[in-house]
């Protein structure tokens, strides 16, 4: 293999990066060390809880694999989720039927399936068991599955024997015999604290979701919600849902609303009431307004995050878990939408939000929700519980979801949760940061000031632990790239190592990413190298 396909460093003058630079022009990247580093949550690293349902090995296989630091209980199933039977409904995934299926995709033995909060323990303890911290989804739309008996035709729709109402307003002690005709959730949280201990203690489930996607509850699970959630209502049990939560576990975090996407965040799906609400100027400004006044009125804060749901869209074709090498490009563009100023997506969202940086709803999206938090409720967090930027048999899906995950590094990020199994190219993704060397190397949890000359054809992430530079650069094009690091202070002789992904080195291995060519010297000031197309590459600048 050639050096430069390797992406081998280049001294100052050397014939191959003054070659590529010729081809392509040189790129910089100029990492401000001069200035302190900020703080990055270790928590953008997770994934949601699945099982098997994505057919391969079991989600807690690959996620120890890929070195998740959260795992989320989410999704479709946890809206009709009954922990006293562990039975849910699938809604229109699969014939709005009743049925074990968390339980199945797990793989808890029959005689566990119907004990009370089985699924939600079996989750936790996988996570304990590979050092990360569970979040877990409760529900608020009314009703969950009451039995396990298949299909559920429209003339059963709740209220009906094969739906069990939610109560939030329990006060049954941990221990106390379970109700088994109502979901009784300050019970199950009762339960969960005795059985784990606190959210802040070294074994306890570290926050809950309010929910998942109620505006699309009406479509997804008419069966339990027949007609379109009003904002009014959602506000509501959100509220007493948080008030009940913070009363039972006041650790533990408070996420919501999962909104699904784009016009979820905007009107809540064009909500009945959303005229009542406009003036807000959105759905999500709306419940930042409501949980800051109720949080004021009960003297301590409801809500910890702000949660969202974000996947990429394009004219071209659907991007979600997509494998077709004719959408790589539109794929590797779609996390600029995250956090580029100016980017413009071609696809509806672009259309539905506009492209702003003075307020509201807007593209690019995370500096548009801190934003938003700030102005309304200031200290609420952000947090992405589902993403995907692709299936795990495209090598582009890897680099954009190592693009997407340099992207969460942000202060005001809390958490982040990707959908769907780490297999292929996405677990590999997640190690370049959690084990870019296969001997347990990690991104530091710190980011430093990045200015990258060319944003359309790269993105960088850096980050300092101890003396040692850390960067992620991630080539989107399909041409080599030369590259300089400038730092504010120059740099003094250094080694420098690389390790990383292409098509040609998928690093599919548990082991982590390859390592793209021989440890090098940097004679000092700046260092040149040359990326492969369609890269990414955890480099590391030590002092010699």
């Amino acid at each position: 293999m050639s050096p430069t396909r390797r992406g081998v460093l280049i001294g100052v003058g050397g014939a191959i990066w003054a070659g590529a630079a010729r081809a392509g022009g040189a790129a910089t990247i100029r990492v401000r060390d001069g200035l302190d580093p900020f703080p990055v949550s270790p928590l953008i690293y997770g994934s949601g809880e699945i099982g098997t349902l994505d057919g391969g090995p079991p989600s807690a296989v690959l996620d120890r694999a890929a070195g998740v630091t959260l795992r989320r209980f989410g999704g479709n199933f946890a809206t009709t989720y009954n922990w006293v039977t562990n039975a849910c409904n699938a809604g229109k995934d699969w014939q709005h039927a009743n049925g074990d299926f968390l339980a199945e995709t797990l793989g808890l033995p029959a005689a566990e399936r119907d004990v009370p909060a089985a699924v939600i323990t079996a989750m936790h303890r996988a996570s304990l068991g590979m050092g990360a911290a569970s979040i877990v989804t409760l529900p608020l739309a009314g009703f969950v599955a009451a039995d396990k008996g298949g299909p559920v035709p429209p003339g059963q729709t709740a209220p009906s024997p094969r739906f069990a109402p939610v109560s939030w307003a329990g006060r049954r002690k941990a221990g106390e015999p379970v109700e088994r005709d109502v979901a009784d959730i300050p019970h199950c949280l009762a339960t969960l604290l005795d059985r784990f201990g606190p959210a802040t203690g070294p074994t306890g489930i570290r926050g809950y979701l309010l929910d998942n996607e109620p505006g699309l509850w009406a479509s997804q699970h008419p069966r339990i919600v027949p007609a379109p959630t009003r904002i009014a209502d959602l506000l509501a049990r959100s509220i007493t849902a948080a008030r009940a939560i913070k009363r039972i576990d006041p650790g533990a975090w408070v996420i919501g609303p999962a909104s699904w996407g784009a016009t979820g965040m905007a009107s809540l799906q064009n909500a009945p009431d959303w005229p009542a609400y406009r003036h807000h100027g959105s759905f999500l400004a709306a419940y930042l307004d409501a949980f800051r006044a109720a949080s004021e009125k009960e003297g301590h804060r409801l809500l910890d995050a702000l949660d969202v749901h974000w996947y990429p869209f394009s004219d071209r074709g659907t991007l979600y878990r997509t494998e077709d090498p004719a959408l790589a490009g539109p794929l590797l563009d779609a996390p600029r939408s995250l956090t580029e100023p100016g980017f413009r997506e071609e696809s509806w969202v672009a259309r539905a939000f506009p492209v702003s940086g003075e307020g509201g709803l807007a593209l690019p999206l995370l500096p548009s929700l801190e934003r938003l938090a700030r102005d309304r409720f200031p200290g609420t967090r952000i947090a992405l519980t589902e993403y995907n930027y692709g299936g795990v048999g495209q090598p582009a899906s890897g680099l954009a979801l190592a693009d997407a995950l340099a992207r969460l590094a942000r202060p005001d990020v809390l958490l982040a949760a990707h959908w769907g199994g780490l297999d292929g190219w996405l677990g590999t993704a997640f190690r370049l940061y959690r084990n870019y060397d296969g001997q347990g190397g990690r991104f530091p949890d710190n980011g430093l000031p990045v200015e990258v000359s060319r944003p359309d054809l790269l993105t960088a992430r850096a980050g300092r632990e101890g003396s040692r530079l850390h960067l992620v650069l991630i080539n989107r094009t399909t041409e080599a790239q030369a590259v300089e690091i400038v730092t504010d202070r120059p740099l003094p002789p250094s080694r420098l190592t690389r390790h990383g992904f292409d098509a040609e080195h998928p690093g599919l291995g548990v082991m982590g990413p390859e390592e793209m060519g021989p440890e090098e010297t940097v004679p000092g000031t700046t260092a040149r190298l040359v990326l492969p197309p369609r890269s990414a590459q955890h480099v590391t600048i030590t002092p010699a």
